[in-house]
């Protein structure tokens, strides 16, 4: 074999990647997200252009943000602000894109979206709107973002509907106090769905009686991400226990294995688990029991979905809510760990 037909086989790839304090955080996809984050308006747009899932957005986003420990992005205030870079993000980007250049390679991604889904995973309104894409023949997206990123996402006028499930540290109250403090209060209304039992989801072989058992029982936790419904309520737990014991917040969570390590979703944090990668996390019954794991409820928590109002007055949505209203309970036999609650299926004015 010559070698003319050898070196045809053979490429040098200079690949762009992104380090902060020397440890990469970026591959190149997220370098060329971020060089070009200061010429369009919304992340779904960004996602468009590179061909990248809207998930992956934020997850990258997520992922310089906790290394430089400061915000890059930040949405406005009230319904379809638009995006904005801080003054530390600015300063990141513009030095990426006088390294890197313009992005050699954007796909132009002109499907069209009949409803885009961002917020809160959970697997019974994934089987919901596999449902729906059935029956209503529509291009639904649904981007596993967690709760605060899909509120963003509506602030940032990139999505039409949030589901969340945020409880509110100071009263306890799920969900409304949220998007009121997000300013999109006038912009919103909130569907009433469901009820969700989670609780502490563990090997088999251990036993996990509560948050005591998580901090000072050496197990090792895998995480959900930063703005989801679970880690919200789990910083709460051990905020709550810290407060009783005369803690420092800080102080506990340095002391509990895993806590850094995060996960997108219930299934991914749960894996983690089955594969021994990690000994306990916080999630739902349905995938504690689904994967025979140990499960100690916690609470019932307040599943509902933010709806932009822009949307209330369409064929789209009435056809949503009516479907919503009529194959939740149906799908919901198949579902431990949920039950309806007693509001299903209203609107709440916001």
């Amino acid at each position: 074999m010559g070698s003319g037909s050898i070196l045809g086989r053979v490429e040098v790839r200079l690949e762009p990647a992104l380090y902060i304090d020397g440890r990469r955080v970026l591959d190149e996809r997220g370098v060329r997200l971020l060089s070009i984050l200061d010429s369009v308006d919304s992340l779904l747009e960004a996602s468009r252009r590179l061909g990248i899932p809207y998930s992956r957005v934020w997850e990258y986003i997520s992922k310089v943000e906790r290394a430089l420990k400061t915000e890059v992005v930040r949405v406005r205030r009230g319904g379809g602000g638009g995006l904005r870079l801080t003054d530390e993000g600015y300063t990141v980007v513009r030095y990426v894109r006088d390294r890197v250049g313009a992005p050699v390679s954007t796909v132009s991604r002109d499907v069209s979206i009949g409803l885009h889904i961002a917020g809160s995973d959970d697997p019974l309104l994934e089987l919901f709107i596999g449902s729906l894409r059935r029956v209503a023949r529509l291009n639904i997206v649904y981007s596993k973002v967690g709760s605060l990123r899909g509120l963003s996402s509506l602030l940032l006028g990139d999505s039409h509907i949030a589901p969340i499930h945020l409880i509110d540290l100071d009263t306890d109250e799920y969900n409304i106090p949220y998007v009121r403090k997000l300013g999109l209060g006038g912009y919103v209304a909130l569907l009433r769905g469901y009820f969700r039992e989670v609780g502490y989801i563990y090997r088999s072989d251990i036993s996990i009686s509560g948050i005591e058992d998580v901090i000072r029982g050496g197990y090792r936790v895998v995480n959900r991400c930063i703005g989801s419904g679970i880690k919200t309520l789990f910083d709460k737990l051990i905020r709550d226990y810290a407060s009783s014991h005369g803690l420092d917040f800080n102080k506990v969570i340095e002391s509990i294995s895993g806590y850094g390590d995060m996960v997108d979703t219930h299934l991914e944090a749960v894996k983690s688990v089955v594969d021994g990668d990690a000994d306990v996390t916080l999630g739902l019954r349905v995938e504690a029991e689904a994967y025979g794991l140990g499960f100690t409820p916690v609470l019932w928590e307040e599943f509902d979905l933010v709806v932009d109002k822009s949307i209330l007055d369409t064929d789209i949505w009435e056809n949503f809510h009516r479907y919503f209203i009529e194959e939740v309970p149906r799908l919901m036999d198949n579902f431990v760990g949920y039950k309806l609650s007693n509001g299903f299926g209203e609107l709440v004015w916001i």
